[in-house]
């Protein structure tokens, strides 16, 4: 395991320049916004939910296969949220992900990385050792023609003691999150 934080984010800084270097030109714009809401997967000291009202702005690149599939990474932003231990704080996101999709098709993949903001580290007996965290989902998500679009993800939250010293809580918290969208 690397003890140094800045080798651990650096490779994924470096793979990430490259590919936008590679990546062809395409038009950047707003292409979804729309409402989450989650549950926590799993046991902690605390239940977890979560409610965020989120959009997501189409970088331009894209990687296209001669079947019409391909990436595209897209910047992501949320607020809202995160209830848990009788306690209520707010939660904002920005981050950078990829969907997997194929235009005229309804269904894609979509995963990716944030940084998150809370106004909050203690949750009842549950600290998250940080207000500034860590986020990754996966997910699978269904547009249909008329713009309405149905999401699921699996989120993960936590300080992953990039930027902390080991003795920092770090305890994380995933989430079960379902999206309504419409997409631009």
């Amino acid at each position: 395991m690397l003890k140094n934080p800045a080798l651990r984010v650096a490779p994924i800084l470096i793979l990430h320049f490259f590919l936008s270097l590679a990546a062809t030109t395409a038009e950047a714009d707003w292409q979804e916004t729309g409402v989450r809401m989650g549950v926590q997967a799993g046991p902690k000291r605390e239940y977890f939910h979560q409610y965020e009202a989120f959009a997501v702005y189409g970088l331009p690149w894209n990687w296209r296969m001669s079947s019409g599939w391909g990436l595209a990474p897209q910047l992501n932003v949320s607020a809202g949220a995160l209830v848990g231990g009788n306690d209520t704080g707010l939660i904002g996101s920005v981050g950078t992900g990829l969907s997997f999709r194929k235009p005229g098709i309804g269904i894609g993949l979509d995963g990716g990385v944030s940084l998150d903001l809370l106004d909050r580290r203690q949750f009842g007996q549950q600290d998250f050792g940080s207000i500034l965290l860590w986020g990754a989902y996966l997910g699978i998500s269904y547009h249909f023609a008329s713009g309405l679009g149905l999401s699921y993800r699996i989120q993960h939250l936590s300080n992953n003691r990039i930027l902390y010293t080991g003795c920092t809580p770090n305890p994380g918290v995933d989430m079960h999150m379902i999206g309504v969208s419409w997409s631009y």
